[in-house]
């Protein structure tokens, strides 16, 4: 069995595309994933499987969501050395320590493929104020100056500047995925 993480960008988000997580840990299960784990309302599913294809088990899972919700989101499949590159590449920390309560300032963004230069450039020319960003291939880390409400980048702004699907999660429930992963 191989054991890897769903992203689902976009479910549970400001009152739209709303799934419940045991309801998605049910037609998962019933659908041949094992082991099925969630980590809170935002999409994150730890689950195995005898798959080895990852556009296969995408393809899958959002076919399944979208029968069954009829949301077409976009799904990113990872595996655990994936996981681990992108904690142990985060240009903004040395360790794989949580921030603490309320801090928050530490982020991961997961690309659907590498950016090309011309669409980085486009990034860091955006108005996003004292934000740090940095691009380690597919993987997009930033460091908010203050709180993220405040903050000018968004997964839409991403999207937009990259021309690439993104999914975004806080420091700390990046670390908590590895540790359901391991």
């Amino acid at each position: 069995m191989n054991r890897y993480l769903a992203l689902l960008r976009g479910i549970n988000v400001s009152g739209k595309n709303i799934i419940k997580m045991e309801s998605l840990r049910t037609l998962m299960e019933n659908n041949g994933f094992k082991s099925v784990k969630t980590y809170i309302q935002s999409g994150n599913v730890v689950f195995e499987s005898d798959e080895k294809s990852k556009d296969k088990l995408k393809n899958n899972l959002s076919g399944l969501i979208k029968d069954e919700y009829g949301f077409d989101i976009t799904v990113f499949i990872i595996n655990k050395n994936e996981l681990e590159t992108s904690i142990d590449s985060n240009p903004f920390t040395e360790r794989r320590e949580e921030e603490p309560s309320g801090f928050k300032k530490l982020y991961v963004t997961f690309l659907s493929d590498i950016p090309t230069s011309e669409n980085i450039e486009k990034l860091l020319q955006a108005p996003i104020g004292n934000d740090l960003i940095e691009i380690v291939d597919n993987i997009l880390y930033f460091k908010l100056e203050s709180k993220a409400s405040d903050s000018k980048l968004s997964n839409n702004l991403i999207e937009t500047k990259l021309k690439l699907k993104a999914t975004t999660r806080n420091w700390n429930t990046t670390l908590k995925l590895l540790s359901m992963m391991e």
